[in-house]
């Protein structure tokens, strides 16, 4: 799990969003309200269509202007699946292979979001306990 995850706040533009992705090598972020609650989850894929609009001729400059305008609350996903501090990593790769998805807020008992777990995350852990295999036998 990593820590304190990289949030953001409903209220704020696409622009934002795709930023802070851009700043913290990220491609997911947990949304939140002021209290830090959890209330949804946007990823770089929700935010392609800028992508599009580009390929599609539309002018940057324009494209920039819609990302400040639609906010994060329009496109995120709500009410996304999260786990606990407790959860076992079984049990979060588990859910990420049958939900498809690439990532899951961790959160505490108030439903404040307090890390994310990724793919990635699995994937490190998996190389550390093959490499410590290894060296034990």
């Amino acid at each position: 799990m990593r820590t304190p995850a990289v949030t953001i706040n409903l209220a704020a533009p696409l622009s934002d969003a795709l930023a802070m992705m851009r700043e913290h090598d990220v491609r997911r972020l947990p949304v939140v309200i002021d209290t830090g609650e959890l209330r949804g989850m946007i990823t770089q894929g929700d935010i392609r269509g800028a992508d599009i609009m580009r390929v599609a001729g539309l002018d940057p400059l324009d494209i920039a202007q819609a990302l400040r305008q639609v906010k994060v609350y329009e496109v995120m996903t709500t009410n996304p699946m999260a786990i606990t501090p407790e959860t076992g990593l079984r049990e979060a790769a588990l859910l990420m292979i049958e939900n498809k998805i690439g990532g899951l807020p961790v959160v505490d008992d108030q439903n404040r979001v307090i890390g994310i777990i990724t793919e990635s995350d699995l994937f490190e852990t998996l190389v550390l306990q093959l490499d410590h295999a290894h060296t034990s036998a």
